[in-house]
């Protein structure tokens, strides 16, 4: 299995706050929009979100994707450093 960490602007990504920073723009009759919370940066490796697996990885990167369309994530450089990779027998 993968295991992965994402880095935005040489910090890294430890996970998704409590607080709500906006809406997702509606798309029908009753949709209000679905709640676009923010990230947590900090700038020590060891205190970032170990991400394992592919499955993972799209979800996590799916949330900053809504930060960016939705939020107002600033950023110059977004990477996906891969840590190591278990062999499976």
């Amino acid at each position: 299995m993968n295991i992965y960490q994402i880095k935005i602007d040489g910090k890294y990504f430890a996970g998704i706050s409590e607080r709500e920073i906006g809406k997702a723009a509606a798309g029908g009759w009753y949709d209000k929009g679905k709640a676009i919370l923010d990230i947590v940066l900090v700038p020590d490796r060891e205190k970032a979100k170990t991400i394992e697996g592919n499955i993972n990885l799209k979800s996590y990167w799916e949330r900053i994707y809504e930060l960016i369309r939705y939020g107002d994530l600033k950023f110059e450089k977004i990477e996906i450093v891969k840590l190591s990779e278990e062999v499976e027998k």
